[in-house]
């Protein structure tokens, strides 16, 4: 036998056992055990969220070397197309799964049976506070379980956002915003609202004060969305019913639309909905580490250092939206993938009409364990047009603690285009 032949032979064995055992690791992703308290780390004065999986290793590092092993097993069309745009920077450390995600009791002891879709998807009705469909059968019920997950009830924080250019410079802008979130199980709801919504840029000074409120009902169909605007210039409050689809607001620098806020958000109708399927991925999850992190460190050129993410095989039930012939919006197609355990979307990848990918989102989460409940801890876009990137809803032990819960509610009479006003100033 030929001597380099036998090489061969013998490097490709090796490496096809190698390629085995490690998709052996990959494949295993444990029965679910969420966290439904705080650990004994936590301190309820500060604003960390200590890693419960702090001693966990990296099983596997997926670099510009070896991605193309793993293109047809657990990687997305936006990874893949991560790690083409930038070899030498992009890379996956993928971590044992943990499937800790928890809800708090009362959201399970309501989730009993599947609420109904109404007027085509546009509408819901259910058990308020629940898990809307704990045995979801269709595309929409995917969304409409991540659009009402658990989310708090009286809420208040505030976060800063960049837009991180591919020279490495940031432009930087915060904001502060609250909320009354109807869906949940520790308050009446008669009202057939999702919640209520005021938020303002607080940086930099020249939109300082630009403030918006919306009102959003279960069902977009018979009560679209109501929002107004706040003008810092004008000091005036004018309807804005074009917040909603496709407008990109101003801080957003023409990266990422309004339904694209929380990952999806608000009326479903210019999109035909499919499901794909549930598939084993790679996904941002358990994000401690990067929460713990000094935001300086994280911001680097192309996309956030990733030497602070951890991805873990996670099952996910994969959406397609595909633009309907007689409606518009500026993303033709998006593919959208929400965790089966905790409903969040985690990946959204948008494409033109031509099926080219046009941007990869990441919603890395992690338990908040002293709700309980998982959610994201930034949502990072990364436009492939322009090489720049946003990073938004950035949640960090450098930031204040978003207030889920208030001891004292919101008073509903602030969410009206008087109290908006006030808010802005």
């Amino acid at each position: 036998m030929n001597y380099k032949y036998f090489l061969f032979i013998i490097f490709f064995c090796l490496t096809t056992v190698v390629k085995a055992e490690i998709f052996n690791l990959l494949d295993d992703i444990g029965v679910r055990e969420p966290i439904s308290s705080p650990i004994e780390a936590y301190d309820p004065n500060g604003n960390s969220y200590p890693d419960p999986f702090i001693d966990d290793q990296i099983i596997l590092e997926i670099n510009k070397d070896n991605y193309l092993d793993f293109v047809d097993e657990v990687l997305t069309p936006g990874q893949i197309e991560m790690f083409e745009n930038y070899p030498e920077t992009y890379k996956m450390n993928v971590y044992q799964s943990r499937r800790s995600c928890a809800v708090p009791a009362e959201v399970l002891d309501l989730t009993v049976n599947n609420a109904i879709l109404t007027d085509n998807g546009e509408g819901i009705e259910g058990v308020v506070g629940s898990i809307p469909f704990p045995m979801p059968s269709e595309a929409l019920h995917y969304v409409w379980n991540h659009i009402l997950r658990y989310r708090g009830v009286d809420i208040y924080g505030s976060s800063p956002f960049y837009i991180v250019n591919s020279d490495g410079s940031i432009n930087y802008g915060a904001g502060e915003a609250i909320a009354k979130n109807f869906w949940n199980p520790f308050t009446r709801n008669d009202k057939g609202l999702q919640g209520m919504l005021m938020t303002k840029v607080t940086h930099p000074p020249r939109l300082a004060d630009a403030s918006l409120l919306v009102i959003e009902s279960l069902n977009a169909f018979k009560k679209p969305r109501q929002a107004w605007a706040y003008n810092p210039g004008t000091r005036r409050v004018r309807r804005a019913p074009d917040i909603a689809y496709d407008y990109k607001p101003s801080a957003n620098q023409g990266i990422t639309t309004t339904d694209q806020a929380d990952g999806f958000n608000g009326a479903k109708d210019r999109y035909e909905w499919s499901f794909l399927g549930m598939q084993k991925r790679l996904m941002p999850y358990n994000a401690y580490k990067f929460h713990e992190k000094e935001l300086d460190d994280l911001l680097t050129p192309y996309h956030v250092n990733q030497d602070f993410l951890r991805y873990e095989l996670v099952n996910v039930n994969v959406v397609k939206a595909t633009l309907k012939n007689d409606k518009r919006h500026i993303i033709p197609n998006r593919v959208m993938y929400f965790d089966n355990d905790s409903h969040n979307m985690l990946v959204e990848e948008t494409f033109d009409d031509n099926e080219k990918i046009m941007s990869y989102r990441e919603f890395p989460i992690i338990n908040y364990y002293d709700q309980p409940m998982c959610l994201s801890i930034h949502s990072a876009t990364y436009d492939f047009a322009t090489r720049r990137y946003q990073l938004t809803n950035v949640r960090s032990k450098d930031i204040p603690k978003i207030q889920w819960r208030l001891s004292e509610p919101h008073d509903e009479k602030m969410f009206t285009p008087e109290g908006l006003k006030r808010f802005a100033r």
